[in-house]
């Protein structure tokens, strides 16, 4: 896998695939699952706002095998194209997250996306990949701060850069960046694909 430390790459994703893509994801469609919390193992009651929807593609219990129904089907080939950019040997996780509208800006607590426990082969480096999939709003931070998984980060990182959601663009990073999201403020969704690969 080439390294790579934070790339943005706009429109990854062609017009004609991506709007298949909105269609299939769209809010309406019964593909969404309630979480309490998108970015903490354990819900707590302080973190009321840390809610979304997810739906999961590939699993981390089983690497590089897909769920066998139409969504996986449309969004496999697109993580095989990422694959095939960063030069992974796997696809560890694959899923889809939205988080929904809150009145003012939130961001939802700081994490990293897998345990060492669920990588391929414990020790290797991953990379994370998130594709923006609608119009929205609702940053991701990547903290100057790295490290392995854990029940909590610490609370004075600092920012290293902002990623705005566009359309088709695709974000990657070191899988040992934290990192976190913001609700959308001004539109009623956000939605992504989130791949880690190694």
């Amino acid at each position: 896998m080439r390294p790579i430390d934070i790339e943005v790459i706009d429109d990854f994703v062609s017009p004609s695939y991506l709007k298949e893509l909105q269609k299939a994801v769209d809010p309406i469609n019964p593909i969404w699952y309630f979480q309490s919390s998108q970015s903490i193992t354990n819900y707590d009651d302080s973190r009321i706002e840390d809610f979304g929807f997810t739906t999961t593609l590939c699993p981390t219990q089983t690497p590089d095998q897909f769920i066998n129904n139409p969504l996986a089907t449309l969004i496999r080939p697109l993580t095989y194209q990422i694959q095939d950019y960063v030069g992974a040997s796997h696809i560890v996780r694959c899923r889809l997250d939205m988080t929904l509208l809150h009145s003012s800006k939130y961001t939802h607590p700081p994490h990293i996306d897998i345990r060492d426990s669920q990588r391929v082969q414990r020790g290797t480096k991953y990379l994370a990949s998130i594709i923006y999939i609608n119009d929205t709003d609702g940053d991701t931070i990547i903290y100057d701060h790295q490290q392995e998984w854990a029940e909590s980060y610490p609370t004075d990182m600092n920012i290293k850069t902002t990623v705005a959601p566009k359309p088709g663009r695709m974000l990657l990073f070191d899988g040992s960046y934290v990192h976190t999201g913001e609700s959308p403020s001004e539109h009623q969704t956000r939605i992504l694909l989130n791949t880690v690969l190694s």
